[in-house]
This record gives C-alpha cells, sequence and structure tokens, in this order.
C-alpha cells in the first residue's frame, strides 16, 4: 500500500515538475502568429525591447539568476550533461520535424540523427555560445542583446528554408525541459534553476527574434532593388 503512495506521489511530482515547465515556454497560435508579426516588423520589435514573446518584462534577470545558471553549469551541465543542447535539439526535432529539413537546407535527412555530423556541429556551437555568455560575457545584458540578434540575424538565412520565429519558442521550452530534468538537491533548487534558465531564455529568443526580423525586412529590401533594377533594364532593352 505504502508503494503504491509512493508511486503515486512521485508521479504527482513529475507531473507537477512538467507542467511548470511548460507553462512557462509553450506558445498558443495567437502568440505563434504574434511572433511571425513582430519578426517581419522591426519598428516593432524597437518598440518592444525589454519585453519577453508573453509580452512580460525581462528586467527580471537578477544577479540570483545569473550565479544560479553559472553554478548549474559549472557543477551539473559540464559534469553531467555535455550534451545537454543534442538532448533538446533531438526533442525540437521530435515536436516539429520540420527542423530536420530547415537544418539539413530544404532536403530531409533520414539518417540517425545521433550520428548527424551537422547536428552534432550546431549542437557544440551551441554549448560553446551559451558557455561564452556565461563566462566571457557574464550575461551582462547589453552585451547578452547583442550577441543574441547577431545569431539572430544568422538565424535569418534559413528562412528561405522554412524557419520561423516559433521554433525558437519550441527551442526554448525543450531546453527548459531538459533542465527541469537535472540532477537536483531539492523540487526548490529545481524550481529555482528552470525560473532562473527561463529569464535568461527570454533574453536570448527575445532578441534572436529581433535580429531575425532585422535581417529578414534588410533581405527583402534588397530583393526588391534587385527586381526593380530587372525590370528597369528589361524595360529599356524592349524599348531599344
Amino acid at each position: 500500500m505504502k508503494s503504491n503512495e509512493s508511486e503515486s506521489n512521485k508521479n504527482s511530482i513529475e507531473t507537477t515538475r512538467e507542467v511548470k515547465v511548460n507553462t512557462l515556454v509553450v506558445p498558443t497560435k495567437d502568440q505563434q502568429k504574434a511572433e511571425g508579426q513582430r519578426a517581419n516588423c522591426p519598428s516593432t520589435n524597437a518598440a518592444t525591447e525589454g519585453q519577453n514573446a508573453n509580452g512580460g518584462a525581462v528586467g527580471e534577470f537578477t544577479l540570483k539568476d545569473k550565479e544560479i545558471i553559472a553554478r548549474c553549469w559549472r557543477k551539473q551541465i559540464v559534469v553531467d550533461q555535455p550534451d545537454l543542447f543534442h538532448k533538446t535539439m533531438l526533442r525540437c526535432i521530435e515536436a516539429s520535424p520540420k527542423l530536420n529539413e530547415i537544418i539539413a537546407c530544404g532536403r530531409y535527412c533520414y539518417r540517425d540523427l545521433t550520428k548527424w555530423p551537422k547536428l552534432n556541429r550546431i549542437c557544440q556551437a551551441q554549448f560553446k555560445f551559451y558557455e561564452r555568455l556565461i563566462y566571457e560575457l557574464n550575461m551582462d545584458e547589453r552585451r547578452l542583446r547583442e550577441e543574441c540578434i547577431r545569431l539572430g540575424q544568422t538565424h535569418a538565412e534559413y528562412a528561405q528554408f522554412g524557419l520561423k520565429p516559433h521554433f525558437l519558442d519550441i527551442y526554448k521550452q525543450s531546453l527548459l525541459a531538459i533542465v527541469s530534468k537535472l540532477a537536483f538537491v531539492d523540487d526548490n533548487e529545481r524550481e529555482e534553476t528552470v525560473q532562473a534558465f527561463a529569464r535568461l531564455l527570454e533574453l536570448v529568443v527575445d532578441q534572436m527574434i529581433a535580429g531575425y526580423g532585422q535581417k529578414v525586412a534588410e533581405m527583402r529590401r534588397d530583393q526588391k532593388v534587385e527586381r526593380d533594377s530587372d525590370e528597369i533594364e528589361t524595360e529599356r532593352t524592349e524599348k531599344t
């Protein structure tokens, strides 16, 4: 009888943990639509800088959050979960198989994803990126924003293959879910750590979306200029 009660309590705790993680990051369809609109509107990005994807302030990212993240990274992720980002990306692809095609630049990859060299390189780059944010930039918000805007601009190159801003919310959800399953002293430490990472990821994702939107708008302007130039040249040729 006690064994059944213990198992029931364990399941209840796990459910609560998963609910807390998902509540933080799961975007609704309306939010996904809003993210897409915001990514394509630089003026909106400028007006909403300092807000997260769900409309809340991100200024709550505190020194304590930074200390919690640095400690978790050093003592748990580096030691026990160096494949954190690989697990995150596999979870992302499971949640949205379209990401497989996007990463493969339009060619669906059927090989064993755990041995996919390109995915491995992406995951290694993510590890180095976050390690740099944590230790080199000390998670300074100004420098963090600059780095993430640049990263978002780089991701805009994948827009032609179907990458949308809401995929970053899937990434955020997946990463937090993996973090929540790390070994912690107690549930209080688990919740504090997940919340700290959630606030960091709000900053990271929000600025990546801003950079993505800026770059996409720039590419569209360039394409329009090129089309207009071609049309003018065609008209001149026809007249002669």
